[in-house]
């Protein structure tokens, strides 16, 4: 990867020889700033399957040393990565768009750049709309910025850990047992009181990470803050137009959180998405079609056949979005369930034998895909993933997960412990299908909150936001992107309906998004209010 696009390169080399023919001043030489952007001549190749060299060559990183309180310099630093990709034609240069794939904690390594710019040179070939994205590929740079809290360096990297041990805890969906709830707290209190304690964890906050792209922006000579922002990036796209409005060139959020509420309640709606999604795209089409899905002939057969699985099989196939939404997941796990009812003590080999030796269907390719559903299900049921909850034993939290807790409790006010554990068991009763959907238990027992809420009344009157998102989403619902959209009227808003994503915006699955969020960023023009695509393509 090149270290700078040539210009930059250029006028690098231009200050460095002015400085070295300065005469020496007889004044002590002024101090230099412990913050700024260091740029590496060579940089590690981000995970995509797929590298196009050009993208590649005009690809540069580097690492941001910021102040660790924004609000407060001398309290020290704290440093993360940065990744730009340069525009294709420099001189022709118009900006910079700054991205962020979502999270908390996720550390994209520079992927999510690339991928955007490589996503740009392919539509360029597009026969109607291509050459919108041509110029921006030509004339912005792509810039992803690592939250802070994920940094290489040390000092730099919260990682939750303790010597108090993790206790085996099930499925609070399935085991609603007095003993397993008990460990479900024990653990949650574990690691609020391990992650609290860290002595980064006050400043990893969405306001501080917000800051962070402010004073990149500004490190960069910048003049406006272009944006797309897919899930917890909405949320902190919101923060950064409700304590910057002014800088805010063209923002896009994708696949939205209601910033006008907390995470807590952000959590709360999910389950009722996950049985609206179960309804749509598993239980009608399967009652539709019994004879090629074997479900039942009814919606209400069809969710019979689910609550009958065993609760094992019922926890993995929760655990998939894929497996979940998708009528052959349900007939693989009917399956799956029967079998291990009957020989509880099979052999895996010998189950998978049985499945592909199976006739799911007469549609050869429901048949083909239902067989490899049972492999992928088989394997959730074996090793089951719960999130949030670390491995039994002392506690050692990724950077990842950490950064999450960080974000999570620190942004938003959640519940006690006993309404917590109240709401989780209407949302079960209510929502038997989808099962318990609430996220950061382990907040209901955070220390400390200073959050002072976003200050989503500035973001309200910005008239520079697009908004995209599908109408069914089970990370981040349309009903709070609604809400949202509701309480910030200068803001448009593209829906694709029918469709069942999350992050739309270069996703592949809709050409009426793509050109309205194209023509938004290169052009500035807007959609109307309220625009409806509905191309959606299965992916």
């Amino acid at each position: 990867m090149n270290p700078l696009p040539a210009a930059s390169a250029i006028t690098y080399r231009c200050l460095v020889l002015v400085a070295a023919l300065a005469p020496a001043s007889a004044h002590a030489e002024a101090p230099r700033s412990p913050f700024g952007i260091e740029w590496f001549l060579d940089c590690p190749q981000p995970a995509l399957e797929r590298l196009d060299p050009e993208v590649i060559e005009r690809t540069q990183c580097g690492i941001v040393t910021a102040p660790l309180d924004h609000a407060a310099p001398e309290r020290g630093r704290i440093s993360f990565d940065i990744t730009r990709v340069g525009a294709k034609l420099p001189l022709s240069r118009q900006g910079a768009l700054f991205a962020n794939p979502g999270g908390p904690g996720l550390d994209a390594g520079g992927a999510f750049a690339v991928h955007l710019a490589t996503v740009w040179k392919h539509y360029a070939q597009q026969p109607d709309w291509g050459d919108t994205y041509r110029q921006l590929a030509d004339t912005y740079d792509v810039i992803e910025v690592t939250p802070r809290g994920l940094g290489r360096l040390p000092g730099s990297r919260l990682e939750c850990r303790s010597e108090g041990r993790i206790v085996p805890q099930g499925d609070v969906s399935e085991d609603r047992s007095a003993a397993n709830l008990a460990a479900a707290r024990q653990n949650a209190r574990l690691i609020a009181q391990a992650c609290a304690s860290h002595p980064l964890t006050p400043y990893i906050t969405t306001e501080q990470t917000a800051r962070d792209l402010e004073f990149v922006r500004k490190q960069l000579g910048e003049l406006q803050f272009n944006y797309l922002g897919n899930a917890y990036g909405t949320w902190l796209g919101a923060w950064y137009g409700g304590l910057f409005p002014a800088n805010v060139g063209r923002m896009v959020l994708d696949s939205n959180i209601n910033w006008t509420s907390t995470f807590e309640h952000a959590s709360l709606i999910v389950a009722g998405e996950k049985e609206k999604i179960f309804e749509r795209f598993v239980a009608q089409p399967a009652a539709l079609d019994p004879g090629v899905y074997q479900l039942g002939d009814t919606p209400v057969a069809v969710r019979r056949v689910f609550m009958e699985l065993l609760p094992s099989v019922r926890t993995a196939l929760r655990s998939s979005n894929r497996l979940y939404s998708d009528p052959t997941g349900l007939m693989s796990a009917h399956l799956l369930s029967r079998w291990l009812r009957e020989t509880p003590d099979s052999d895996d080999l010998a189950l998978e034998a049985r499945a592909r030796a199976h006739r799911f269907s007469p549609d050869p390719v429901i048949e083909e895909r239902a067989k490899s559903m049972f492999s992928l299900l088989l394997q959730r049921v074996r090793e089951p993933l719960q999130a949030n909850v670390p491995k039994p034993g002392p506690l050692r939290m990724s950077a990842a997960d950490s950064v999450k807790t960080a974000i999570l409790c620190n942004d938003s006010t959640y519940s006690s412990e006993d309404l917590w554990q109240q709401k989780e068991t209407e949302s079960l009763t209510k929502y038997p299908v989808a099962g318990s959907a609430l996220e950061a238990r382990q907040c209901t027992t955070w220390p400390r909150n200073h959050s002072r809420g976003l200050p989503y009344k500035e973001l309200a009157r910005l008239d520079s936001l697009l908004m995209v998102q599908a109408e069914f989403d089970d990370h981040t619902p349309s009903t709070g992107a609604a809400w949202a959209f509701e309480r910030t009227f200068p803001a448009s808003r593209v829906q694709l309906k029918n469709a069942y994503a999350h992050g739309v915006s270069f996703s592949g699955v809709s050409a009426c998004v793509n050109q309205w969020v194209g023509d938004y960023l290169m052009h500035g023009n807007k959609p109307p209010r309220s625009t409806v695509c509905t191309d959606a393509t299965v992916q």
